[in-house]
């Protein structure tokens, strides 16, 4: 499978969260493009420091209960030079640790049975990850997380 391995520096991100989290197997998935619209349409203007070209990521973060609940928190975000202060109720701030990330590229347009296939990958080749959160990285300079169609799957790797 294809891969890259690239170092990153501590990278910070402001954006919102999917209400209710992600249900993995479940039809949740479909309201990830009104997620992005509602990101995109409404509350870009209210992030300041945005890096240019901008820079989104999809963050899904592990629940603590996620063998039991298969749910993870989803994070539609937008890069930012540092921790920024955001006015906006609806708007939260992360930040990506420092460290090496393997990184597989995906097509969006088979996003859910090639996301199966890198976890797959991940376990059968038993790579060290961490596996607190994933990153969809959106390799894009468009400006726009929908006019691209390929993104990678990104995994901080354990040292």
């Amino acid at each position: 499978m294809e891969y890259i391995v690239k170092d990153f520096e501590t990278r910070y991100y402001a954006g919102i969260e999917m209400i209710g989290g992600f249900k993995i197997g479940s039809d949740d998935h479909l309201k990830l493009p009104g997620l992005w619209e509602e990101l995109e349409n409404l509350y870009m203007s209210e992030i300041p420091n945005k890096i240019t070209p901008l820079r989104f990521i999809g963050l899904e973060i592990y629940r603590f209960d996620f063998m039991e609940s298969k749910t993870v928190d989803y994070y539609a975000m937008v890069q930012t030079e540092g921790l920024v202060e955001v006015d906006e109720e609806n708007l939260v701030t992360k930040k990506l640790p420092k460290g090496k990330y393997i990184m597989f590229p995906i097509n969006k347009k088979d996003l859910k049975n090639e996301i199966k296939k890198v976890y797959k990958y991940v376990e059968n080749e038993d790579l060290n990850v961490h596996l607190g959160f994933h990153v969809e990285d959106y390799q894009d300079e468009s400006g726009s997380h929908f006019n691209n169609q390929k993104l990678y799957l990104s995994f901080k790797l354990e040292e």
